[in-house]
């Protein structure tokens, strides 16, 4: 066991200095991320009570939008479900059609967790300060709006494609967040050298 850890920590000294350095920053971006989060902010829902209901509001609106009408509207609910005998209540964001439940948005679909992944890659990288600012909050402003885009999508799915709401909503649309999380990287790499200081351009 004792030579199989070391063998390990060995290949770990094989991985070129600027690699190492990024994986180091992005580990501890995530623990200290965990630790606030299921320490202090998950269960009084800090974070995700305000950032679920600006989703739902922002998609009603979206959705306002879209077809010219005010039929549209969020609200906060809380969603009863029967699981294994139990009920267990959920928290969400209700988007209403003239009163009519047409989607809940819950926690895990805040983009919280987009947020997290897409900052954490960023704050690991050895770019400046300003070019890691401007990025963080352009690109949480993108995400977040297609975020709405998706769940208004969903939205419109569910009241004339039905039969297709579970492959969008599983595959199709995950895909394309994913997509701009990966595409916002690659433009943010662009100016970066893991060979030299970070460069302190925008």
């Amino acid at each position: 066991m004792t030579g199989a850890i070391g063998r390990f920590f060995d290949s770990l000294s094989t991985i070129p200095k600027p690699i190492r350095s990024f994986l180091q920053r992005a580990l501890l971006v995530l623990i200290v991320w965990k630790i606030l989060y299921l320490g202090f902010w998950a269960y009084p829902r800090t974070l995700d009570a305000p950032l679920t209901n600006l989703v739902g509001e922002h998609s009603a609106w979206m959705l306002n939008q879209l077809t010219g009408s005010s039929e549209y509207s969020a609200r906060p609910f809380i969603y009863d479900i029967a699981f294994e005998g139990e009920i267990q209540v959920s928290p969400v964001s209700r988007i209403d059609k003239n009163g009519e439940k047409i989607l809940h948005i819950a926690d895990g679909c805040n983009g919280l967790e987009l947020f997290v992944l897409y900052v954490g890659f960023l704050l690991a990288m050895p770019a400046s300060a300003r070019r890691k600012l401007l990025f963080i909050v352009a690109g949480m402003a993108i995400i977040h709006a297609v975020n709405v885009l998706r769940c208004a999508g969903l939205c419109i799915l569910i009241q004339r494609w039905r039969e297709h709401f579970d492959l969008a909503h599983h595959y199709i649309f995950k895909v394309m967040i994913y997509s701009v999380i990966f595409l916002l990287w690659v433009k943010f790499s662009q100016k970066i050298s893991f060979t030299k200081e970070p460069d302190h351009a925008v």
